[in-house]
């Protein structure tokens, strides 16, 4: 299900109010710790410490980082 809200100031910073249907689905309750992941324009809400980029494309992107660090040094540059 899909739920639009508004941003909310609260004090300096901003926030969003989650309807009380979705945070029951989601097992969460005030005072809950959630972690927060931006990917690309959208951001994730998880009730766990997990990233949505599988370990399996982190390994490729390492082997690749080692194979080409060389190369990735004289870009920068």
């Amino acid at each position: 299900m899909t739920y639009k809200q508004k941003l909310t100031k609260i004090g300096n910073s901003v926030g969003l109010i989650i309807p009380k249907q979705l945070l029951d689905s989601l097992g969460l309750d005030v005072g809950k710790e959630v972690f927060l992941e931006q990917v690309q324009n959208k951001v994730i809400v998880n009730t766990e410490e997990q990233s949505s980029i599988s370990p399996e494309f982190l390994q490729v992107a390492e082997s690749i980082g080692k194979r080409y660090s060389a190369a990735f040094k004289e870009l920068a540059k």
